[in-house]
């Protein structure tokens, strides 16, 4: 199912990466082996599947990575940067610039999920709502992909059309921070019966940790869906609902698979004109 936005930056298959992708990925290259070289010199472990080990990707993404296959995003820039012991603008100044959101989008996860004591009850509430509404309004919007925090960039949608109301009750029983809420529209039919176009979920963009049958807002290959993530022995897959075999499970690894957030509510449904 695929969500709906004005456009796609690179629709499938992906282009090759531009001119400024592919030079970022030979400078993180360059610095990946005066990091091998460093290593061997003190005589440590130095090979990229010890290097896979500590960022926590497969030896196949971090090969694509280093040499300009796809595109590198925040999550695996940040870890680079600490492999490598560089500042993530030694090799990209654009990610380097959305560091700060995505650590702000960081501490959120961790205010969503920390225990429940009496500070973390007030601070959460505040970043709610000072006057405790019943609701809370979630941006809507389009996804834009391949850019920005964690493969994806979010625009509003129109005004007369951007935000929806949550229920408050909802968002403090499930531990959600409303700044890392984005509600979307999604198309298409490989999630019927359970999702069908034009319905609306809300995605938390804080909750990235992919769990066994649940539903995510994914950045696959360039291209954003709505899918089940269904493991099969050390294998993440992406899962349709709809019987029809043309809807068949993809693999979900490396920096094809990016995961933007895991849907927490499906919007009620509107019946008026759908038959």
């Amino acid at each position: 199912m695929f969500i709906s936005f004005p456009y796609i930056v690179r629709p499938m298959p992906a282009l090759p990466l531009n001119q400024f992708e592919l030079a970022e990925a030979a400078q993180l290259k360059q610095l990946f082996i005066e990091w091998q070289q460093a290593r061997r010199s003190q005589g440590l472990p130095a090979s990229q599947e010890a290097a896979a080990n500590h960022l926590q990707f497969g030896q196949s993404a971090l090969n694509q990575y280093l040499n300009g296959k796809i595109p590198l995003n925040i999550d695996v820039a940040i870890k680079f940067s600490k492999l490598l012991g560089v500042p993530i603008s030694a090799f990209s100044s654009t990610l380097a610039s959305h560091a700060d959101d995505f650590a702000a989008a960081k501490d959120a996860m961790a205010m969503a999920t920390a225990r429940e004591h009496d500070f973390g009850i007030v601070g959460k509430r505040i970043t709610i709502d000072a006057q405790q509404a019943e609701h809370v309004p979630i941006k809507k919007v389009s996804l834009t992909l391949r850019a920005g925090v964690m493969g994806f960039e979010a625009s509003q949608e129109d005004a007369s059309e951007s935000t929806i109301d949550l229920p408050l009750r909802f968002i403090e029983e499930n531990d959600l921070v409303p700044q890392c809420l984005l509600a979307i529209s999604v198309k298409g039919d490989s999630m019927w019966p359970l999702m069908i176009e034009g319905d609306v979920v809300v995605i938390n963009i804080a909750d990235t940790k992919p769990i066994n049958n649940e539903f995510y807002a994914v950045n696959f290959d360039g291209e954003a869906v709505v899918k089940r993530l269904v493991r099969d022995g050390r294998e993440w897959y992406l899962a349709s609902m709809n019987p029809d075999p043309a809807y068949y499970r993809r693999a979900c690894r490396g920096g094809e698979c990016i995961i933007v957030g895991r849907v927490v509510r499906q919007e009620a449904r509107t019946l008026m004109g759908r038959v």
